[in-house]
């Protein structure tokens, strides 16, 4: 039949990566986080609010590889608005998703609801609309103003120009001790993807308080003040800087300038704040 043969072919073409994930709850729903909507929408080619018109659960080969406490679902819904993509899609879309089974055995409601899908493109089909693809199983949330409101502000400052790059890990850093007793400056340069500079600096004074500031270019001068939480620039830095410096950052630095800037890469993680996620942390 046409039906299960269009059926077979999005389940074949189900994402592995979504197969593979376990909760250790199913049953609760998270309430992401900046951190977590921004993950979703790095990992998407279309984000996609959309109304549900059908969904049909799907049993034995077509729910192949579904985690225990889940059942996968064919859904087909209706475009309302294409937030995020390069080209046009087809007023009707259609997709796999697998949802927790709550306490009583039952998902949630699918029919009417909208929600906000992150995405990549699938394939054409003639009956059931444009397939795309969830980036991840827990890629569809449920659509509200708020949501939508934090999805926008992220992919303006995602393709901004001065957009921050992803920061990779710790490239080098140094200190320069003053003439004054608690005076001197650290910096701290990032390695960042397509090798774009990301230094950041803090600047200590006798009697003043500790600065630092974060430079996105060659100008180390021109660095910015530390980043409002919940920025994009902030989630660059917080949700991906290292926990502390590795060991291999200090090779051939004195003991009092380790120190420093240990104090200092401590000063800057504290300024940052806990980057709080309610799901998987993307593999760097």
């Amino acid at each position: 039949m046409k039906f299960r043969s269009i059926i077979c072919a999005f389940a074949l073409t189900f994402p592995a990566s979504v197969l593979a994930q376990t909760a250790a709850n199913p049953a609760v729903r998270a309430v992401y986080t900046y951190a977590d909507i921004a993950d979703l929408t790095l990992a998407s080619e279309l984000v996609i609010h959309a109304k549900v018109k059908s969904a049909k659960k799907l049993k034995k080969l077509l729910a192949m590889g579904v985690a225990p406490g889940f059942q996968r679902h064919l859904v087909v819904s209706d475009v309302i608005s294409l937030v995020r993509s390069k080209e046009s899609i087809d007023p009707k879309i259609s997709y796999l998703v697998d949802l927790p089974i709550d306490s009583r055995g039952k998902v949630e409601k699918l029919t009417k609801q909208e929600y906000i899908l992150f995405a990549v493109p699938g394939r054409a089909g003639p009956e059931y609309g444009g397939e795309v693809r969830l980036v991840s199983r827990d890629a569809q949330i449920p659509a509200s103003p708020e949501a939508g409101s934090m999805v926008r502000r992220i992919l303006r400052e995602m393709l901004a120009p001065e957009a921050p790059p992803r920061v990779t890990g710790l490239d080098a850093a140094f200190y320069s001790e003053g003439n004054l007793s608690d005076q001197g400056e650290t910096q701290i340069f990032l390695a960042a993807e397509g090798n774009r500079p990301v230094s950041i600096s803090v600047i200590r004074e006798p009697e003043r308080p500790v600065q630092w500031r974060i430079a996105v270019g060659e100008n180390v001068k021109e660095g910015v003040e530390p980043p409002r939480k919940n920025t994009f620039l902030w989630y660059r830095l917080a949700c991906f800087l290292p926990l502390a410096p590795p060991e291999s950052l200090f090779d051939e630095l004195s003991e009092p300038a380790i120190k420093a800037i240990r104090r200092d890469y401590a000063t800057v993680a504290e300024g940052l704040g806990q980057c709080k996620r309610a799901r998987p942390a993307p593999a760097v």
